[in-house]
């Protein structure tokens, strides 16, 4: 090709093969058995993408794949999220072919944000089966979004008519049992599973039914549900025994928990709230959980009475209920002036809430008080008194969390812009500035509004009002609601000036990013840390700590949807702590 025959408009366009090389990774997902039967099976898809890609001169560096439906909880679905992460930090990638649209996400809320982020570091989704729109043009925005609508209303639709089916299914009663059916998932401890066989389908495929039946496995001289029984009734409603109690005797006695070798105290916590006491009470309960764990009101439980056998009735589970509404307004009363200091200071410990993970058992670490000094210590100690784990290892919160923020401070200061941090400042003053002064005008209106309240409670009290015990204590109320206001007014003050930083403020700031972080509360400075830290491991074996980093915020992205830069990858950064360093066996409470 020569410039004159750009000129003239004679330039001859190179071919597919001739073009930049594009590096995609694949990504195929079912979530039914249904779509596995109508030829949307991962090898078909993945099938499917590899033709489409060798005809567009894609090279697939990866592949990516799981049974899942897309708008199940983000955790269900880790490999989706490692693919993200990895399109996002590795610049040869360019894009993420999917079968179709609806294989990448079909939550129309959520979808849109992950495209989103990853047009932002130059990677965009592209489908095998449908036809290519560019999203940075109208017509193609246009597509886009009707396709999500497609993609979402379709799942709508699939989730109604399922849970419709399923809240029948719960009140179904087996014609030959005479118990009710089960929607899935595993049963309560002390209740095992089983399915039997009713009827056939369309397909001939046969039609199976899940039931609960006592779990009579024998465990340590007792079936399981003898167990459970004797817990329930035996040490939580007649001896009132704790749930650390509980988690001990059974721990002791070699009986295993459902899911993990040994039990922990949140387990039986979650066993004695009122939807697992109705189950053990024979009443089939369904609709308790919605997203994330949250529970929804009672109004809407569907509950079926004798759903399956009962372990203890329900006049024991009301007694056991009652026994932890007492437990716990006890426990309430005890903690009350403590835990209302911690409401109002927070958390002391900056790296809890799953940063820190001890490498052994793959618990997280928690604050840990010992002999008035705080530390860092493996859940598995506190929780199971180190059951599943091995020897405690305390570290030193104050060791720990100055090798962070010193990390953190590296990453900071690699990573500012001094001029935008100036005007990020700046506004934050200003918004600061702009709070205090409405606040102040609000002090002012409510002053007047207590002001007339007092004058109108003495005009009444001239004009011969009956209820003067009833006067006098409004007056003393409105008098220290006054008080309270002109207390608020004196600190509020004036309206302040805006203070205005400069560039060598703003550089001295940061400089000294220690100082300046150990100013911010406790709230503050944990979310700012999330920031720059992945997690953190740490062997307590070895003693050795490894910190992994966000190592770059978002790139830039050119108008061609190219990387300008490319984006370094996470990063793992060996700390310098040993044990001996910020280490401690751990003594006594554990």
């Amino acid at each position: 090709m020569r410039l004159a025959d750009i000129l003239k408009g004679e330039a001859v366009e190179l071919s597919a093969q001739d073009q930049e090389i594009r590096y995609f990774l694949a990504y195929a997902r079912v979530s039914t058995d249904d779509q596995e039967r109508a030829g949307l099976s991962i090898p078909a898809q993945l099938r499917e993408m590899q033709q489409h890609a060798q005809a567009k001169g894609i090279v697939l560096v990866g592949s990516y794949q799981e049974a899942e439906s897309a708008f199940s909880d983000e955790s269900r679905r880790p490999e989706f999220w490692r693919m993200v992460e990895r399109a996002k930090s590795d610049p040869q990638i360019t894009g993420i072919l999917v079968h179709d649209h609806s294989r990448f996400y079909r939550d129309p809320y959520a979808g849109p944000q992950v495209k989103g982020e990853l047009l932002a570091h130059g990677v965009r989704v592209y489908s095998a089966t449908e036809p290519e729109y560019d999203p940075h043009t109208i017509a193609g925005l246009a597509i886009e979004k009707m396709t999500e609508f497609k993609n979402a209303s379709y799942s709508i639709d699939v989730a109604f008519h399922t849970r419709k089916g399923m809240r029948e299914n719960v009140a179904r009663r087996d014609s030959e049992i005479g118990y009710c059916y089960k929607n899935g998932g595993a049963p309560l401890w002390g209740f095992a599973a089983y399915k039997v066989q009713r009827g056939t389908d369309r397909r001939g495929a046969p039609i199976m039914k899940t039931l609960w039946r006592k779990d009579e496995t024998s465990v340590a001289g007792r079936q399981v549900w003898e167990w459970t029984r004797h817990v329930l009734v035996e040490l939580r409603l007649k001896q009132k025994v704790s749930l650390d109690q509980v988690r001990d005797f059974l721990n002791d006695h070699g009986v295993p928990s459902p899911r993990k070798h040994y039990w922990a105290t949140s387990s039986w916590r979650a066993l004695l709230e009122p939807p697992a006491l109705l189950q053990y009470a024979g009443y089939g309960v369904w609709n308790v959980h919605a997203k994330r764990g949250r529970h929804r009101p009672a109004s809407e439980w569907k509950i079926v009475e004798n759903a399956h056998p009962a372990i203890i009735t329900l006049e024991q589970a009301e007694a056991i209920m009652a026994a932890n509404d007492r437990q716990s307004r006890l426990g309430r009363d005890k903690s009350k002036g403590r835990m209302a200091t911690v409401r109002t200071q927070g958390s002391r410990h900056l790296l809890t809430g799953g940063l820190l993970v001890c490498t052994r058992c793959g618990a997280n670490l928690v604050g840990y008080r010992n002999q008035n000094r705080l530390y860092y210590v493996c859940g598995a100690k506190v929780y199971r008194k180190g059951l599943g784990c091995g020897p405690a290892l305390q570290i030193r919160k104050e060791e720990m969390e100055a090798a962070v923020v010193e990390e953190i401070g590296l990453l900071f200061t690699s990573w500012t812009d001094t001029k935008r941090l100036m005007g990020m400042v700046n506004e934050q003053a200003r918004a600061l500035g702009q709070q205090q002064a409405s606040e102040s005008v609000e002090i002012a209106r409510e002053l007047v509004k207590v002001e007339e309240e007092l004058g109108n409670i003495r005009q009444a009290i001239k004009g011969g009002l009956d209820d003067v015990e009833w006067a006098n204590s409004e007056l003393a109320r409105l008098k220290a609601r006054r008080e309270q206001l002109l207390a608020r007014q004196a600190t509020v003050g004036e309206e302040p000036e805006v203070p205005r930083f400069d560039l060598t403020q703003v550089e001295e700031c940061r400089r000294r990013f220690a100082e300046v972080f150990a100013q911010g509360t406790n709230e503050e400075k944990r979310a700012f840390a999330r920031l720059f830290v992945q997690k953190i491991e740490v062997d307590p074996g070895t003693g050795e700590v490894l910190m992994h980093l966000f190592s770059r915020p978002p790139v830039p992205v050119s108008r061609g949807g190219h990387k300008k830069t490319p984006a370094s990858a996470e990063t793992g950064v060996r700390i310098g702590m040993v044990a001996g360093a910020g280490f401690e066996p751990a003594t006594s409470g554990l």
